[in-house]
């Protein structure tokens, strides 16, 4: 058997600074000998945080898109001051290299490749073992595939251009990366279409072996391996095979868990419990001093583990980000619950320089993630909408429309929650309205938004497909086409130096945002 040092006992695990940085560094020197020892991987918090995160709660990515919002005082004296994530800034002002190439990547070190570490350790591990045909062995495997396909999901299209069932797929993406051994030299960067056909080969074998429940959901049972294939089908625009593994996902999970009221919460229960010390400044909403209650009793809502996990991936919170006017233009402000209960206003950036005060007043925020657990996984909200897309795509308008009808029962007020004249509507109609859902209930701040403007662009010509983004701070706008190249991550230059098998040429340059205009 080939000897690993997996990190079991340590929480943090260093990667390596040569050219297997990828691999997960000996930490520790306990040598797991049975496979319950490999499972307890599965439970590192390595495994689900920082894909497209940084070290301070947010993402950069997420300001290319359309739904966040920079001030002029944010620009000129939060960011372009003090602000150790300048690469917000960048992103929003399209900046190019939004990163700063010669800087560690939190997504990429922090993130994918230190969560497949963990995901390959347990794979070879238990294959070393000689217990990969065990059926508990195969359920841990096939829950370690499963995450080390989301990983590699959402790390090939942030790195790599989004697929296109009619072209050519032909462009590098990154390194799907499957042996854990640090001996083992790292493969070439794979095409969009070799990954797909990687990220395929994983999440069979998890649809086929996954254990039905799971401890924890940031571990895939059986129902959250067919949501991830469903959410493969649809970055592939296979709507007939995202509708039946969308559909099975969603019927396992209603089974599994006791029905629909078991994996949505009804925020017609939720409530800020009065606080008479919480005296908020003139202007200001009393709720951002509240504490949200339900009257069910749950109070898992702000937990990794909440009702509507299906499989959780941290996420980022936009507590002190301002929505842009085009999001909160969304939302029905007498009927969304979601609006009425987050959509806060809260007294925005303010800061003294030279004397001088710079002050943006009162300002609307979108506290959901700071009163709920957003999630960059799956949710069962987002698996409702997936189904609810796909049989919409597919001609299914009843079955559509009854999705989209069912989720605005838990976050609607009112006797009648169903979506006005929805039967009456075309079939391009009904789409934009549940793609306008779906924007509504992912979090608003995480990459999840960009990747959906870039897929839209194969829907051309229809409502949904915006072509441009613009952005504007202060008198200055700030534009690009979705399809630009500024919408794709690129690979750094430590990671480039040490694999020049790839062929890449590192970046030449002086990263300066801050002086851009």
């Amino acid at each position: 058997m080939k000897i690993k040092y997996i990190p079991v006992i340590a929480s943090v695990v260093a990667l390596t600074a040569c050219n297997d940085f990828l691999d997960v560094k000996p930490v520790g020197k306990l040598i797991p000998t049975e496979v319950t020892q490999f499972e307890n991987l599965l439970n590192n918090s390595s495994t689900y945080r920082y894909h497209f995160n940084d070290n301070n709660g947010g993402c950069g990515i997420a300001y290319w898109g359309d739904n966040l919002a920079i001030s002029e005082n944010q620009a000129e004296y939060l960011y372009k001051s003090t602000h150790p994530n300048i690469d917000r800034y960048a992103a929003y002002i399209y900046y190019e290299p939004f990163e700063d190439p010669t800087k560690m990547s939190y997504t990429w070190e922090y993130g994918v490749y230190r969560a497949v570490g963990l995901f390959n350790n347990v794979i070879e591990g238990i294959e070393d073992l000689g217990m990969a045909e065990d059926e508990y062995a195969k359920g841990v495997i096939a829950q370690a595939k499963a995450g080390r396909a989301w990983s590699y999901l959402v790390g090939g299209l942030g790195y790599g251009p989004m697929y296109n069932p009619g072209g050519a797929n032909d462009a590098k993406t990154i390194s799907y990366r499957t042996a854990a051994s640090v001996s083992e030299p790292n493969p070439q960067l794979a095409t969009t279409a070799e990954l797909f056909d990687l990220l395929k080969e994983d999440l069979d074998y998890a649809v086929a072996n996954a254990p039905d429940n799971v401890v924890k959901p940031v571990r895939a049972s059986k129902a959250a391996a067919y949501a991830l294939r469903a959410l493969y089908w649809m970055y592939m625009r296979n709507w007939t095979e995202m509708y039946k593994d969308a559909d099975e996902a969603w019927t396992r999970s209603v089974a599994t868990k006791g029905g629909v009221e078991k994996l949505l919460y009804n925020y017609n229960d939720f409530y800020y419990r009065d606080d008479p010390a919480a005296v908020p400044q003139e202007g200001e909403d009393v709720q951002i001093y509240l504490q949200l209650k339900s009257e069910d009793g749950d109070t898992d809502f702000n937990k990794a583990y909440s009702r509507e996990h299906l499989f959780y991936r941290e996420c980022p919170n936009g507590s002190d980000t301002y929505s842009s006017d085009d999001f909160i233009a969304l939302f029905d402000t007498e009927k969304d619950l979601r609006y009425k209960l987050f959509m806060l206003h809260k007294i925005g950036y303010s800061t003294t320089s030279g004397g001088v005060k710079y002050e943006d007043g009162v300002r609307l925020y979108y506290l959901r993630g700071k009163n709920t657990k957003n999630n960059a996984g799956i949710s069962y909200p987002e698996l409702l909408l997936m189904r609810a897309e796909a049989q919409a795509r597919e001609h299914r308008l009843e079955g559509a429309l009854s999705d989209l009808n069912l989720l605005r029962k838990y976050r609607y007020a009112g006797e009648d929650t169903d979506l006005p004249n929805g039967s009456s509507l075309s079939e391009d109609q009904l789409l934009e309205e549940i793609l306008k859902e779906r924007r509504r209930e992912l979090p608003f701040e995480s990459f999840q938004r960009i990747f959906d403007l870039r897929r839209y662009l194969l829907d051309s010509g229809k409502p949904w497909c915006k072509t441009m983004i613009e952005h504007k701070v202060g008198a200055k706008t700030y534009s690009s086409p979705v399809n630009d190249e500024k919408f794709t991550m690129k690979i750094k230059n430590t990671y480039i130096r040490y694999n020049p098998q790839w062929g890449l040429a590192e970046w030449e340059g002086y990263y300066d945002p801050k002086s851009a205009e």
